[in-house]
């Protein structure tokens, strides 16, 4: 009896049990459509399995499998039920974090074309900085190449993003109200007097 313990035989069995109520009482088999209803893909589950393989270098197993699936299916609710509470509203962390999302997929898909070498050797000029050599002096382009190519992918990636990022900004008008000065305390007042 030990196979009852495993989770996926048992959801199994709830299934069982919830499908046969329905059929008992006429009602319907699968959920409605709507906010309640999700579909797990297989291009779902394939990024479960993905991502559990770049973490934990191995394949998950059947069982781990199940608890990654579970594992989403519980987010995806918390998610879409937070929401819906109106959780994820004025919320600085997630603010913070959906703003660096949109930045990364702004920046992810910058379609860059390959430069020229001259474009390179110009760049590595402009950023001579950063490629110096500990005595000061700066490295041949040939020498860097690959660093180069990848900093100035980067920095073009950037551009296009702060581009892409000042076209959407033109799609809003702000009006920014500033309030009145705020009234000073003692503590800052202190503070004031201290400097």
């Amino acid at each position: 009896m030990k196979w009852l313990r495993e989770p996926l035989v048992q959801f199994l069995l709830i299934g069982a049990a919830l499908f046969g109520l329905f059929a008992m009482w006429g009602g319907p088999a699968t959920a409605p459509a709507g906010q309640y209803h999700f579909v797990i893909t297989p291009g779902m589950v394939q990024n479960l399995v993905v991502s559990y393989e770049r973490s934990e270098k191995h394949p998950p197993t059947d069982a781990q499998l199940d608890i990654l699936i579970n594992d989403y299916i519980r987010e995806e609710i918390f998610n879409r039920e937070a929401r819906a509470l109106g959780l994820d509203q004025d919320d600085p962390i997630i603010r913070n974090e959906l703003k660096g999302k949109m930045e990364f997929f702004l920046e992810d898909s910058a379609a860059v074309a390959p430069p020229t070498e001259d474009q390179l050797a110009a760049f590595l000029q402009k950023k001579a900085v950063s490629f110096r050599k500990p005595d000061g002096t700066l490295p041949a382009l040939k020498d860097v190449h690959d660093a180069v190519l990848a900093a100035w992918e980067s920095d073009q990636r950037r551009q296009t993003a702060a581009a892409a990022y000042e076209k959407l900004r033109a799609k809003y008008t702000v009006e920014v109200q500033k309030g009145p000065a705020p009234i000073p305390t003692a503590a800052s007042a202190q503070t004031t007097d201290k400097k």
